[in-house]
């Protein structure tokens, strides 16, 4: 087709627009998105396209022209206000694709070499536009819909939370000094600390300054990392009695890292529950020591449990994996929540393990604060 033939084609688009609107309105109309539209409605920013269709044709297409980004962009804001799905979106642009070349067809034209090239990467970029606006507005919804489920099931566990507060104040009351032994303050100091550590977490969540949706800004601090662990190994003084596995807390007394104390104990928590989780009647050991090179601090939790196969080792980090045996499943979000909060603090976290003999969960934190 010959230059002359391409300012033939270029003016059909603009002596046949509304023919060709029309034609394209009919087909589009099978699409179940569009069933219900007008024609305004239908006929969007496609008119506009159109016309810059044309100009191509004749001058050449402008790579990524803005008003052809924002013609296209705006036509998928509002196919997916009108309730298109993406494949909806595809087809509409592919049908008019037809009626072009059926229109050609009809004037004697045979769409090929350059006209087609022109036509395929106007309407391939518009396409790609839509696409970009419309899945924009869909990762929006989906956003939002997954903060309004997290904050329905925030909400809903305040209540739980509040009962167990007031029936632990209770037994706090009823139970006089003569009563109570050491096993007695302990389970009442770690109920009572449990329930203070989860009312505080999702009252973070749900509180006015953080907010679903938001930004959490951790109070990054040094923090002495015994004491942290020693906090966690006694809320967990159940859990161990229960496995009838021995917690040894080997950490040096003057070590310290860097960190927000809700997120250290978030590790160190998910970490030490796993390793009992796993142990029976065996030894938890949690340690570190000071990487003076790097000015970091390696940290480890090592149990004498069950262990992991070979073949899963790869995926324990991975959000919903899980162990095959039923009854010590989770969510099998621990670990990948632990994994994100080490990446947070710029670190690294690894495994290793046998099956039968036991795993090292081993992870690197700032000693100091950032230069």
């Amino acid at each position: 087709m010959q230059p002359n033939e391409l300012h033939r084609l270029a003016a059909l688009v603009k002596q046949q627009r509304d023919t060709l609107l029309a034609d394209w309105r009919q087909r589009v109309r099978q699409l179940p998105g569009a069933a219900h539209l007008d024609a305004p409605t239908i006929n969007d920013q496609v008119p506009e396209l159109l016309d810059s269709l044309a100009d191509a044709l004749i001058v050449g297409p402008l790579k990524e022209a803005p008003e052809t980004e924002s013609i296209s962009a705006e036509h998928g804001l509002l196919r997916w206000q009108a309730g298109f799905d993406v494949t909806e979106v595809v087809g509409e642009y592919n049908i008019l694709r037809q009626c072009l070349q059926d229109a050609a067809e009809r004037d004697g034209m045979t769409l090929k070499g350059k006209p087609l090239h022109i036509i395929n990467q106007v309407f391939d970029q518009a396409i790609a536009n839509a696409i970009k606006a419309f899945e924009t507005m869909m990762t929006i919804q989906l956003q939002q819909r997954h903060e309004e489920h997290i904050a329905f099931i925030l909400h809903d566990l305040r209540s739980p939370l509040e009962a167990l507060s007031l029936a632990t104040t209770l037994l706090e009351r009823s139970l006089g000094s003569s009563a109570r032994n050491h096993e007695i303050e302990s389970a009442l100091s770690v109920l009572r600390g449990n329930i203070n550590r989860m009312s505080e977490r999702v009252r973070r969540i749900l509180s006015a300054e953080t907010g679903l949706g938001k930004s959490f800004h951790p109070a990054f601090t040094l923090l002495n990392l015994q004491e942290q662990v020693d906090k966690i190994v006694h809320d967990l003084e159940p859990l161990a009695i229960s496995s009838q596995t021995q917690v040894k807390n080997q950490i040096g007394a003057h070590l310290e890292v860097y960190s927000d104390e809700t997120l250290l104990s978030q590790i160190l928590q998910n970490l030490i529950s796993n390793a009992l989780k796993f142990t029976t009647q065996g030894i938890v050991e949690i340690g570190a020591r000071a990487l003076a090179d790097e000015g970091t601090i390696e940290c480890w939790v090592k149990d004498s449990g069950v262990g992991i196969p070979a073949e899963e080792l790869g995926k324990v980090f991975d959000r919903f994996e899980t162990s095959a045996e039923s009854e010590k499943t989770g969510l099998g979000l621990g670990l990948a929540i632990v994994k994100e909060i080490v990446e947070l603090h710029h670190g690294t976290i690894t495994v290793q393990s046998e099956v039968g003999k036991g795993s090292t969960f081993t992870f690197v934190l700032p000693q100091n604060q950032p230069s």
